[in-house]
Formats: C-alpha cells, structure tokens, sequence
C-alpha cells in the first residue's frame, strides 16, 4: 500500500494500469482494490485514491485526470480553454469539468473522443507556460478561448475572475480578440470582456452583473464605500447606482453552520446584516438584497424586476432635494 501512495503522489494524484501491473497486481487483484474502496478508477486505465477523490473539489479532480491525459499523450498537447483556465485558479461556471481541454501543437485537427476535446488552434511558444506541472496557453489565451465556446454568463465569470486576481489584463484580452478575429465564437468573447468586470468577486457577483445587464437593469457601480455623515465608512456594497441612490447586495454567504463566525448564536449573523443594513439606510440609500436562488435563469427576470423597482423607489425617496457630487 505505500508503494501506491508514492507513486500516486509522484504522479500528481493518479496511477496508471501499467504501474499497478509493475507492482505484482493482476486486473482481477486491480478490481479488488477498488471494491474494497482503496482505488477509484477515473479513466481507462487511470486510478486514483478513492479516499483523496472524495475530499477533492471538482476542479482538483479535473486537474488530476488533465495530469493523466497529458501524461499519458506525451509531448504535442496543452491544456486549454476551461481546463487552462481551472490551472491558472480562475473561477468557473457551467463549464463541464468532466471533459477535458486540450490543444494540438502540431497543427492537426480537432476532436472528441473519450472525455477529451482536442482543439485545432493556432498556438506558439509564447502561448504556452508551465503551472503545477501542466502545460497550459497562458492565462489571456484560457480566458478568451473559454468565451469562444461559453455562454455570456460563464464567460463573463471567468473573465472577471481572471481580472480580479491582476494576472490578466484587459489589454491583454482585447489583444487577444484582435489577434483572432474570425474564431468561431470570437464575436461572443469580444462582447464577453467588454461586459466584465475584475471588482467582481465572486461567481454570484459575475452572475448578478450578467443577470443586471440581460434584464436592462442599469449598469451599477462596484464595490463602492459608504460612508455616514462623519465621513466614517460603515460598509462596503457589492453594487451601487450612485444617482439613484440605491445600492444591491449579493448574498452568497453560509449563514449556518461550519462557516458562520457566530456558530454558538446562528441568528447573531443575520442580526449583524440587518443592522449593517439599517447603518446604510440611515445614509439616504435603499438597499435590494438577493441570494443564489434569486440568479436561477428562470426567475432572473423577476429579480431584475425588483431591483428595478427598489431603484424607483430611492430615487422618489432619496434624490429629492439631493446633491451628487461625481
């Protein structure tokens, strides 16, 4: 058993068919092992701790059989599109991870076959760099190649999410949509970037910002201070139309259980919100609050509607009389 756990933890997280035969164990000794629930096969031919699988997130788990694809195809082949893009630590949504991203570096044509996309692309040595061990396009190449194929909304996650860590640039995307002009989905990724946002921090807050922009809300702005009639700031807003003077929250926070900082007093969490809340309100804002349920595609529309309406509401409660410094 430690000689499977060395190789498992040489390998990156895997073992191979091969390397069990090496070790003196026959296909129906293999079977075994993962009845009894010490490996777990992944792919053909590629096993991993079943214990470790368990306690993995989806995209460690799509990293460790990305590891065994690359390795098991040799030179010839980089990472790509969402599975660059899980390499580099950027956030994804709606994007499969049980299929992996990978492009040729000889120039042939794509395919799919057996959980993996080959994709057909134009890629230099300057595209290609090294992260955790794997050969992936650079982190602007993964992004804007996952907006050629991702909707508007997943795009515009992992776009935002690129920008908010500062490895990636805006420059950089849009010399990206430059380079490659008549790429299949080049149109969607261009609109992609110029609809992101790096402020953004979060999935939910990407999400809510697509929700805003296909429902007509107008454009907030992000992560803005508050601050009360001292000048002291009390909160910090995930959004803000500054003119109506109105602000939205995303609320995507574990208030139960593990996560909550106040696990002796769960209801303490929900008391703190409220009053910061109340804090914001007593500064001539209103307030729209929303939660994952609410950025549903099916009841986005009736989320938009509301933030419409709390906007209304502040500007006939709030902007009479007011004066807004830009």
């Amino acid at each position: 058993m430690r000689e499977l756990v060395e190789i498992i933890e040489a390998n990156g997280g895997y073992l191979m068919r091969h390397q069990l035969n090496d070790l003196g164990h026959s296909d129906p000794s293999i079977r075994a092992l993962v009845k009894e629930g010490v490996l777990r096969k992944v792919r053909h031919g590629t096993y991993v701790s079943h214990q470790a699988w368990l306690g993995w997130t989806e995209t460690q788990r799509h990293l460790v059989v990305t590891r065994s694809v690359l390795n098991k195809l040799g030179a010839g082949f980089a990472a790509s599109h969402g599975t660059a893009a899980a390499a580099h630590g950027f956030d994804l949504y709606g994007e499969p991870l049980d299929r992996v991203h990978l492009v040729r570096l000889d120039g042939r044509s794509g395919r799919r076959e057996a959980g993996v996309t080959y994709h057909h692309g134009t890629t230099i040595d300057d595209d290609l760099i090294e992260v955790g061990g794997l050969l992936v396009v650079r982190g602007a190449r993964a992004v804007f190649d996952t907006c050629t194929t991702s909707g508007i909304e997943a795009g515009m996650v992992v776009t935002s999410s690129a920008l908010h860590t500062g490895r990636v640039t805006r420059d950089e995307l849009i010399t990206e949509g430059q380079q490659h002009p008549h790429w299949l989905g080049a149109r969607t990724a261009r609109l992609t970037i110029a609809l992101s946002d790096g402020r953004l921090e979060s999935v939910g807050e990407s999400r809510s910002l697509f929700m805003m922009w296909k429902n007509h809300v107008p454009r907030p702005d992000m992560q803005t201070k508050v601050q009360n009639h001292r000048g002291v700031v009390i909160a910090r807003t995930d959004f803000e139309w500054i003119g109506s003077h109105h602000t939205g929250e995303f609320d995507g926070k574990v208030k139960y259980g593990r996560l909550n900082p106040y696990s002796y007093d769960p209801g303490r969490t929900i008391v703190d919100e409220k009053e910061r809340e109340d804090r914001i309100r007593e500064t001539g804002r209103g307030m729209t609050r929303w939660v994952w349920a609410d950025l549903d595609p099916k009841v986005q529309a009736e989320t938009a509607t509301r933030i419409r309406r709390g906007l209304d509401q502040s500007r006939r409660l709030y902007t009479r009389n007011a004066t807004h410094i830009a």
